[in-house]
């Protein structure tokens, strides 16, 4: 509703006018005032409704990743060639070995499906690829090429192969492995085969992990000692009563030597 205008008797030009609210008026306005928070909450929850159905909408590969975090192994993985070498995830997405552990080497080895894992650096935050090419490299995001099938070989060693790419021609495998300089080989060299020693990985899971089933296998075995322990004391009381006993026919002896002396 709009407010009648009424001219000020100080202003020295009567031509202008002055607005003036009107009790009409100013309930208009304290209305349109009052359902501003309501306005406010509504386009909360509009906003918050958009955002739960945009988390909803999540690819095939996000979910298979989101269902096996449960079955997660934490580790390095050490290969013997050159001088020996942990791999390591850089955050700029490079791949190579470190001869001493630290935090890039620590990986998360987690189970896609039967024989199939996935590997991610734990401090880089990206999961470990394969391309087309052969060429190891890190990814943000889990696709395809962070698939590979872990098999174990006969030496207690374990080897990585890309499930994505591999030779079409001679079905050879492309394999995950590292030079005698610690640097990442391409999986598409003919040189790179499940036999060689670049290609062997061992698992090397965290030393916390180690400690606690340590403090497990201590604890029971203190409870199975405990019982003879605290029967221990009970073995000198025969001692103590066969003492007693001489004591008793010691005076039993000398008892009449001093009666008679």
């Amino acid at each position: 509703m709009r407010a009648r205008t009424v001219p000020r008797a100080d202003d020295p030009r009567p031509t202008q006018k002055c607005w003036k609210w009107t009790p009409s008026a100013q309930k208009v306005f304290r209305r349109g005032r009052m359902n501003v928070p309501l306005y406010v909450v509504l386009f909360a929850q509009l906003i918050r409704a958009a955002a739960v159905t945009g988390s909803i909408r999540v690819s095939p590969e996000q979910q298979l990743l989101e269902a096996s975090i449960s079955g997660r192994r934490t580790g390095r993985l050490y290969c013997r060639v050159g001088i020996g070498f942990h791999l390591q995830i850089h955050p700029d997405g490079r791949v190579n070995g470190s001869h001493e552990p630290n935090q890039l080497s620590v990986l998360e080895i987690f189970a896609i499906s039967q024989g199939v894992v996935g590997i991610r650096g734990v401090y880089s935050n990206r999961f470990l690829a394969m391309n087309k090419r052969g060429r190891l490299l890190a990814t943000e995001t889990f696709t395809e090429d962070c698939k590979f099938r872990e098999r174990f070989q006969e030496n207690s060693y374990n080897t990585y192969a890309s499930v994505a790419h591999g030779g079409r021609r001679s079905g050879r495998q492309w394999y995950v492995a590292l030079n005698k300089r610690g640097k990442a080989k391409m999986g598409s060299s003919p040189r790179v085969k499940a036999q060689h020693v670049s290609t062997h990985f061992l698992p090397r899971f965290s030393l916390h992990e180690r400690i606690q089933h340590g403090f497990t296998i201590t604890e029971r075995g203190q409870e199975t000692k405990t019982p003879p322990h605290r029967d221990s004391p009970k073995a000198p009381a025969p001692k103590t009563s066969i003492g007693t006993g001489q004591r008793q026919t010691q005076p039993v002896k000398y008892w009449p030597k001093y009666r008679f002396g």
